[in-house]
């Protein structure tokens, strides 16, 4: 039986300082490993942005979705090309937000562009204030990586009231993070998800066929971000590792 796997978690170098790799150029590599789509969701505000802290907010936002939008581009010539359009093949680009607090990451489902040019204040809010946000628009928010330890991450922060689920295998994580992350969420009952953290297009292995490099697989496509956010919420789709 076919089925439909997707990146959930994906940095681009227009939206993110760390990123590497234009938008654009994801889409036929992650195509070729028999995937059905990407979320970009590149680092915001609070974060390690490559959009500037200061000048007008639609500015702002304007550089902050670009990596997204030049990986939406690229999707709809690419599926036009390979005459993928309007079938259950076609290749799809979701967007998304991964916002940090102090070391502690959220991905963010269900905000678009037009909600964060009427929402200056998305800046900073609270844990709770995103989560009700979030909420309202009954998007999903995913807390990324919950035990990852760096050099840049001061401490361990979990918010288990602020969030719908928790990310328990990022492919930039070491095993015992991830571990760590899947006993949090057994022990809280949340729903779980799965991402490679991509922020170079050379993480993909080179070869055609189906690898699995992290993400979320379905047996049925998925419609849009709200669609996604509802599956996860009711706890369907398989973790890839």
């Amino acid at each position: 039986m076919k089925t439909y796997k997707y990146e959930t978690h994906l940095h681009t170098s227009q939206g993110s300082l760390c990123g590497r790799t234009d938008g654009a150029d994801y889409i036929g590599a992650f195509f070729n490993i028999g995937y059905s789509g990407i979320f970009v969701t590149d680092h915001f505000f609070g974060g390690n942005t490559a959009a500037p802290h200061e000048g007008r907010w639609k500015d702002r936002v304007d550089v902050y979705c670009s990596g997204y939008e030049a990986a939406f581009a690229k999707a709809q010539v690419f599926n036009k090309e390979k005459g993928l359009t309007g079938t259950d093949k076609e290749f799809k680009v979701f967007f998304g937000i991964e916002q940090t607090f102090d070391g502690d990451d959220y991905l963010i489902y269900g905000l678009d562009k037009n909600w964060l040019y009427d929402h200056s204040e998305v800046e900073t809010m609270s844990h709770e204030e995103l989560f009700d946000a979030v909420n309202r628009e009954g998007g999903l928010m995913i807390q990324a990586h919950p035990f990852r330890m760096r050099g840049y991450i001061r401490a361990i922060h979990l918010h288990p009231r602020d969030v719908h689920g928790v990310e328990i295998y990022n492919a930039g994580n070491r095993a015992f993070e991830n571990d760590l992350a899947e006993h949090y969420a057994r022990e809280y009952d949340f729903p779980m998800t799965s991402g490679s953290d991509i922020h170079n297009v050379d993480f993909i292995p080179p070869a055609e066929g189906k690898l699995n490099i992290g993400g979320m697989e379905f047996d049925t496509p998925i419609k849009d971000v709200y669609d996604y956010a509802e599956r996860i919420k009711n706890k369907e789709g398989k973790i890839l590792r």
